[in-house]
Protein backbone atom coordinates (compact mmCIF):
# COMPACT_ATOMS: atom_id res chain seq x y z
CA UNK A 1 0.00 0.00 0.00
CA UNK A 2 1.39 3.51 -0.82
CA UNK A 3 -0.05 7.05 -0.13
CA UNK A 4 1.19 9.69 -2.30
CA UNK A 5 1.81 12.52 0.53
CA UNK A 6 3.49 15.39 -1.90
CA UNK A 7 6.56 15.27 -4.02
CA UNK A 8 9.26 13.26 -2.91
CA UNK A 9 7.41 12.16 0.24
CA UNK A 10 5.38 8.44 0.59
CA UNK A 11 3.39 6.82 3.04
CA UNK A 12 3.98 2.65 2.54
CA UNK A 13 3.67 -0.38 4.54
CA UNK A 14 6.71 -1.86 5.10
CA UNK A 15 8.27 -5.32 3.76
CA UNK A 16 11.35 -7.46 4.94
CA UNK A 17 13.13 -5.35 2.73
CA UNK A 18 12.64 -2.43 5.13
CA UNK A 19 13.76 -4.08 8.44
CA UNK A 20 17.82 -2.64 8.27
CA UNK A 21 16.66 0.84 7.62
CA UNK A 22 14.20 1.17 10.39
CA UNK A 23 16.08 -0.56 12.72
CA UNK A 24 18.91 1.72 12.11
CA UNK A 25 16.16 4.96 11.66
CA UNK A 26 15.26 4.13 15.58
CA UNK A 27 18.54 3.24 16.97
CA UNK A 28 19.71 6.28 15.88
CA UNK A 29 16.67 8.65 17.12
CA UNK A 30 16.26 6.11 20.15
CA UNK A 31 17.10 8.89 22.51
CA UNK A 32 14.82 11.72 20.99
CA UNK A 33 12.16 9.42 20.68
CA UNK A 34 11.65 7.11 23.59
CA UNK A 35 11.19 10.19 25.71
CA UNK A 36 7.24 9.76 24.02
CA UNK A 37 7.06 6.00 22.78
CA UNK A 38 7.04 2.75 25.19
CA UNK A 39 8.28 0.78 22.68
CA UNK A 40 11.67 2.38 22.22
CA UNK A 41 13.96 0.18 25.04
CA UNK A 42 12.10 -3.09 23.82
CA UNK A 43 13.37 -2.36 20.05
CA UNK A 44 16.58 -3.63 20.26
CA UNK A 45 17.74 -5.57 17.20
CA UNK A 46 16.55 -6.13 13.88
CA UNK A 47 15.00 -9.07 14.48
CA UNK A 48 12.93 -7.80 16.29
CA UNK A 49 12.14 -5.20 13.81
CA UNK A 50 11.52 -7.83 11.48
CA UNK A 51 8.73 -9.70 14.09
CA UNK A 52 6.80 -6.11 14.58
CA UNK A 53 7.08 -5.66 10.81
CA UNK A 54 5.32 -8.72 10.19
CA UNK A 55 2.95 -7.92 12.68
CA UNK A 56 1.90 -4.82 10.74
CA UNK A 57 1.53 -6.79 7.39
CA UNK A 58 -0.68 -8.91 9.26
CA UNK A 59 -2.83 -6.49 10.84
CA UNK A 60 -3.19 -4.19 7.57
CA UNK A 61 -4.19 -7.92 5.44
CA UNK A 62 -6.93 -7.91 8.83
CA UNK A 63 -7.66 -4.31 8.44
CA UNK A 64 -7.39 -4.30 11.91
CA UNK A 65 -4.47 -1.38 11.98
CA UNK A 66 -2.66 0.74 9.20
CA UNK A 67 0.87 1.05 10.33
CA UNK A 68 2.97 2.65 7.14
CA UNK A 69 7.11 4.17 7.18
CA UNK A 70 7.38 7.23 6.01
CA UNK A 71 9.69 8.23 3.19
CA UNK A 72 11.07 11.05 1.84
CA UNK A 73 13.12 10.77 -0.94
CA UNK A 74 12.85 7.05 -0.81
CA UNK A 75 14.41 6.84 2.29
CA UNK A 76 13.32 5.75 5.63
CA UNK A 77 12.12 8.62 8.17
CA UNK A 78 9.65 7.82 10.28
CA UNK A 79 6.18 6.07 10.82
CA UNK A 80 2.64 6.55 11.29
CA UNK A 81 -0.34 4.25 11.91
CA UNK A 82 -4.01 4.54 12.14
CA UNK A 83 -4.66 2.18 14.98
CA UNK A 84 -7.45 0.35 17.02
CA UNK A 85 -9.57 0.28 14.50
CA UNK A 86 -13.09 -0.78 15.80
CA UNK A 87 -15.84 -1.41 12.92
CA UNK A 88 -18.84 -1.41 14.83
CA UNK A 89 -18.14 2.41 15.58
CA UNK A 90 -16.26 2.67 13.22
CA UNK A 91 -13.09 4.81 14.34
CA UNK A 92 -8.99 5.23 14.68
CA UNK A 93 -6.23 6.17 16.36
CA UNK A 94 -3.58 8.05 14.61
CA UNK A 95 0.11 7.46 16.20
CA UNK A 96 3.27 9.12 14.49
CA UNK A 97 6.82 9.80 14.88
CA UNK A 98 9.86 10.81 13.03
CA UNK A 99 13.56 11.11 13.01
CA UNK A 100 14.86 14.25 14.46
CA UNK A 101 16.43 15.22 11.58
CA UNK A 102 13.20 15.27 9.20
CA UNK A 103 11.06 17.60 11.65
CA UNK A 104 9.90 21.05 11.44
CA UNK A 105 9.17 20.86 7.67
CA UNK A 106 5.66 19.71 8.20
CA UNK A 107 5.69 16.38 7.15
CA UNK A 108 4.12 14.79 10.40
CA UNK A 109 1.58 17.12 9.71
CA UNK A 110 0.49 16.25 5.68
CA UNK A 111 1.39 12.55 6.62
CA UNK A 112 -1.63 13.01 9.32
CA UNK A 113 -3.73 14.82 6.92
CA UNK A 114 -3.25 12.08 4.29
CA UNK A 115 -4.00 9.48 6.45
CA UNK A 116 -7.08 11.30 7.56
CA UNK A 117 -8.55 11.35 4.20
CA UNK A 118 -7.53 7.67 3.50
CA UNK A 119 -8.96 6.63 6.96
CA UNK A 120 -12.37 8.57 5.84
CA UNK A 121 -12.83 7.51 2.49
CA UNK A 122 -11.30 4.39 1.90
CA UNK A 123 -11.71 2.46 5.94
CA UNK A 124 -15.23 4.15 6.08
CA UNK A 125 -14.36 5.72 9.43
CA UNK A 126 -16.21 7.90 11.06
CA UNK A 127 -14.23 9.47 13.77
CA UNK A 128 -10.59 9.51 14.16
CA UNK A 129 -8.56 10.79 17.23
CA UNK A 130 -5.31 10.94 18.61
CA UNK A 131 -3.56 11.38 22.00
CA UNK A 132 -0.79 13.05 22.64
CA UNK A 133 1.17 13.56 26.23
CA UNK A 134 0.13 16.90 27.71
CA UNK A 135 3.99 18.07 27.51
CA UNK A 136 4.80 16.91 23.71
CA UNK A 137 3.50 20.47 22.45
CA UNK A 138 5.22 19.53 19.09
CA UNK A 139 2.83 16.41 18.59
CA UNK A 140 -0.46 18.13 20.01
CA UNK A 141 0.67 20.93 17.01
CA UNK A 142 -0.14 18.38 14.64
CA UNK A 143 -4.04 17.94 15.39
CA UNK A 144 -4.51 21.70 16.52
CA UNK A 145 -2.84 22.50 13.53
CA UNK A 146 -5.50 20.24 11.69
CA UNK A 147 -9.07 21.68 13.01
CA UNK A 148 -9.06 18.47 15.56
CA UNK A 149 -11.60 18.95 18.90
CA UNK A 150 -9.63 18.90 22.08
CA UNK A 151 -12.04 16.58 23.86
CA UNK A 152 -10.10 15.94 26.83
CA UNK A 153 -7.25 14.79 29.18
CA UNK A 154 -6.88 11.37 30.52
CA UNK A 155 -5.40 11.93 33.97
CA UNK A 156 -1.98 9.74 34.29
CA UNK A 157 -3.05 8.49 30.90
CA UNK A 158 0.09 6.71 29.96
CA UNK A 159 2.53 5.33 32.42
CA UNK A 160 5.91 5.47 30.58
CA UNK A 161 9.51 4.29 31.73
CA UNK A 162 8.31 4.42 35.48
CA UNK A 163 6.62 8.22 35.50
CA UNK A 164 2.64 8.90 34.74
CA UNK A 165 1.91 11.33 31.80
CA UNK A 166 -1.76 12.99 31.42
CA UNK A 167 -2.76 12.58 27.62
CA UNK A 168 -4.66 15.01 25.80
CA UNK A 169 -7.51 13.47 23.82
CA UNK A 170 -8.29 15.14 20.46
CA UNK A 171 -10.82 13.59 17.86
CA UNK A 172 -11.95 14.67 14.49
CA UNK A 173 -15.48 13.02 12.95
CA UNK A 174 -16.19 12.78 9.32
CA UNK A 175 -18.38 15.10 9.20
CA UNK A 176 -15.64 18.03 10.26
CA UNK A 177 -13.29 17.33 8.05
CA UNK A 178 -12.76 20.05 5.19
CA UNK A 179 -9.10 19.36 4.60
Amino acid sequence: MIINVRENLIMRSLSELDVSAVYKVVDHNRNHIREWLPWVDSTDSSDVTAGVIEVWKKELDEKSDVVLGIFENDEYIGNIGLHSLKRPNRSGMIGYWLAKKSQGRGIITDCVRELINYGFSNLDLNRIYIHCSFDNTKSRAIPERLGFIQEGILQDGEYLYGVFHDLVVYGMVKRNWHV
